[in-house]
Parts: C-alpha cells; structure tokens; sequence
C-alpha cells in the first residue's frame, strides 16, 4: 500500500506540472532557447491583388527569416477609411496604385517620414529616378501603363483599334456586336478607375464622344479589375477601356484569351506607391520592406516574376520602366507622383466629374 500511495503521489505531482505548462504559455514560452531571435509580424495593406504581390512578399521574408508578412488585399476606398479611422490591426505599411490617394494620407499626415540611405546614394546616378517618390514619405516602385482590353474571339478578323480615334470608329462599325458588351470601371465605387477617368478629362479632347458611345451601348461598369477580366474571359463583355495593364497582362499570361491593347495616341501611367504608417510599431522593419521593394534583387524579381514594371534604371528589361521610357517616350503620360494630384481628390473637383460622368451615363445601372 506504501507502494501504491507513492506511486499515486508521484502521478498526482506528474498532472500538476503537467497541467502547469498547459495553462501557463508565456511562462512555458520563457523556458525556449532566448537565442532564437524573435519574429516580427508586419502588416501590409494593400490595394494590390495578393497575387502580384506575392513573389515579392515571398523573397522578402526568405532574405528576412526574422520578419514576416500579414497582407491585407483590400480596395483604394476600403484602405483609406481602415487608416483614417485608426481601425485595428493597424498597417504598418501602405500600397497602392491610386495616386491622388497616396499623396492625400502622406500630405494629412499619416505617413513617417524615411530618409532612405539607398536613395540619398544612388540618386546622383539616377539608379532610383527622382519622379518616383516624394518627400521622403512616400516610395513608387512599379510604372504601370493602362490599357484597351478586348476578347480575343470577338477581334478575329479585324483590325486591332491601336488609338482613341480609331477606337470610336471601331465602335461604331461593330456597333450591334458591341452593344451591352463594354466595360468600365464605376468610377464612384473604384479608386484608380476614378483616377485614370480624371486624367482623361485633361487629355483627350474626346473623352466626351467615348461618354456618349458607351451610353448609346449600355456599357456595363465594374467593382475591380479581377471582375472585369472575368466577364472578358466569358464573353459576358467584349472590350474593356483603361484597366491596369499588370492585372491584365497577368490574365491574358494564364487563360491566352485576351487582347490586351496599349493605345499609341497617348498612354496613361500609374506609379504604384508604399509608404510606413505613422503608427507603425515596427519602423525598422518597415524600413526593411522599403529598402527591399527598391533594391536591385526585389526590382529585379519584380520585372521577372510580375507584370509590374520596376522603375530602377539598372533594370532594361521588357518589363521595365527603363525600356518603356526610353522606347514610347512620346506615347507614355505618367501621372506625376506629386502634390498637383490632390487636384483629383478635391471633394468640389470630385464631385463635378462623378456628377458629369453619372448624368451622361445615367443607363448604365
């Protein structure tokens, strides 16, 4: 019986520490090797689509074992309102591509500020050119055309439309095929396609024409660009004007269906842009991210492994801002990465071109 009792003893003591470890995780946790050094989580919003992003996040957290990634996908709108009303979890960086945007959260003061030792060092040579980013807050890394979309089956046999006045006379030969069948961002719901619409008001003298064609045939509008490049796939829509080229490019990459157009008249090009949250918790890690979206390795992988052009002029690929420049420099309207954008955010500005847009397109809904 002695025995017995000692026995159960030891087991009864067995449970306790047992149970002690279970429920205690922060002390069980003290008790791990304090030479394995602590991972940091960062938070990435980002009006990007995930898969886009995704070799970059990817080689990111290879080369930085210590630091990964939490990405939150989510529309120019939704991203605005998630940092201005301060909701949780916080963003430690920002991404997107809608401009006038960006410029707005840095200029209110959402930004914290990075002098960045890459730039101050290469900036002499040019290897990161001074029109991407602006006042040490803000940090374009990719120079992405819009483009004309078209179904591949419906174009057989035509003439592909390569500019904006051959585009409307496109239009109206293929009328009847066309009606129903033309896409648009809703510029009061999508960010970027509000931008790339304002941007169009200054540029082309016949964006009033393209307003008219696409009432006459009930051109449909949609919530993203994904949305878009579905109902081209399945012939819900058989062209689709000024979508980001990267997205679509990727598509017509993996279901070879697609058209994908770069008018030759003129060419608009968004600067996709990161800035650190002033709330971040983790500068140095967010500076970490920076340094890599601009380096030549994380530039590098991005020309060879997304459609989004990287703007480092070492970089000569295709697919690079360097090439684009240098070979459609007279077709290519870069919107400036600069204060003179918040004209467009403008809440009176803004309103006059959805009021002008909505009342000349008021079947579309």
């Amino acid at each position: 019986m002695k025995h017995k009792a000692a026995q159960f003893g030891f087991v009864h003591c067995l449970f306790i520490v047992i149970s002690w470890f279970a429920f205690a995780p922060k002390t069980f946790s003290a008790m791990v090797d304090f030479n394995l050094p602590k991972v940091v989580e960062l938070s990435v919003y980002g009006a990007a689509y995930l898969s886009e992003m995704q070799p970059l996040l990817d080689d990111f957290h290879k080369k930085n074992p210590t630091i990964s990634i939490q990405y939150y996908p989510a529309s120019s709108n939704q991203l605005v309102r998630h940092i201005r009303e301060d909701n949780k979890p916080r963003a430690d960086l920002t991404i997107s591509s809608v401009m006038d945007l960006q410029i707005q959260l840095v200029n209110d003061g959402y930004a914290l500020p990075y002098k960045m030792n890459m730039l101050s060092n290469d900036e002499q040579s040019g290897i990161i050119p001074h029109w991407s980013h602006w006042r040490d807050e803000l940090f374009g890394f990719s120079f992405e055309p819009s483009v004309m979309v078209f179904n591949k089956a419906f174009l057989a046999g035509k003439e592909v439309p390569s500019d904006r006045i051959k585009l409307l006379s496109f239009i109206r030969h293929y009328s009847d095929q066309l009606m129903g069948k033309i896409g648009v961002y809703d510029i009061r719901t999508v960010g970027i396609g509000y931008l790339l619409w304002s941007f169009e008001r200054v540029q082309a003298a016949n964006n009033g024409q393209f307003l008219e064609l696409f009432n006459h045939h009930n051109a449909r509008t949609f919530e993203s660009t994904s949305s878009m490049l579905h109902a081209l796939s399945n012939g819900e829509i058989l062209m689709a004007y000024n979508i980001m080229g990267s997205y679509a490019k990727s598509w017509q990459e993996k279901h070879q269906d697609l058209v994908v157009v770069t008018a030759n008249d003129y060419t608009p090009v968004i600067i996709r842009s990161v800035f650190i949250n002033k709330t971040t918790a983790h500068p140095k890690q967010a500076k970490q991210f920076i340094d890599y979206l601009l380096s030549y390795s994380g530039q590098r992988l991005m020309a060879e492994k997304t459609n989004m052009p990287p703007v480092r002029t070492d970089i000569r690929s295709e697919n690079s801002a360097y090439f684009m420049r240098e070979q459609y420099a007279n077709q290519l309207k870069p919107l400036p990465l600069d204060v003179s954008l918040l004209i467009f955010s403008d809440y009176s500005k803004k309103e006059i071109v959805i009021t002008e847009w909505e009342n000349a397109l008021k079947q579309y809904d």
